[in-house]
């Protein structure tokens, strides 16, 4: 046999020691790159039965072209069954937003950093007659009706 063929693959004796972990003096200097996306998104006014602000919040436009109002969320989150575009020195409600029924966001698209203001008309859970008058029972307030 040669000499070549009887000697093993792996040397047993190391002359250097390789070390599994790397001290700070010896990490490799990397150039990391941290890209960050900016999410866009628009500053609600939301205003129950044309009073208010009730709640000034900002939402994220979703959809494809990240630029649909996510109309489901709020409606649950404010507890409306119904939302409107509103301009309280023009007379108020204007139009109502409109959205799709399978994914809740709405049919007509916005920009990013707008600023929108919302009328909602409230769920009513439960009317109640009471000496005053009727009063609404929604999510977790009550109103009272005139």
């Amino acid at each position: 046999m040669d000499q070549e063929e009887t000697t093993p693959l792996l040397n047993p004796n190391p002359k250097h020691e390789i070390s599994s972990t790397l001290e700070d003096d010896e990490k490799p200097s990397q150039n990391f790159r941290l890209v960050r996306t900016k999410v866009p998104e628009v500053e609600l006014h939301i205003y129950s039965q044309g009073k208010g602000p009730i709640a000034v919040s900002k939402s994220t436009l979703g959809g494809w072209d990240q630029d649909q109002l996510e109309v489901r969320d709020i409606l649950e989150k404010y507890g409306f069954k119904s939302i409107y575009a509103f301009n309280p020195h023009d007379g108020g409600r204007t139009v109502p937003i409109r959205f799709h029924s399978k994914n809740g966001r709405s049919m007509l698209p916005y920009k990013d950093g707008s600023v929108i203001l919302i009328d909602g008309e409230p769920k009513v859970l439960e009317v109640v007659q009471t000496l005053e008058g009727q009063v609404g029972y929604f999510k977790d307030h009550y109103i009272l009706f005139e």
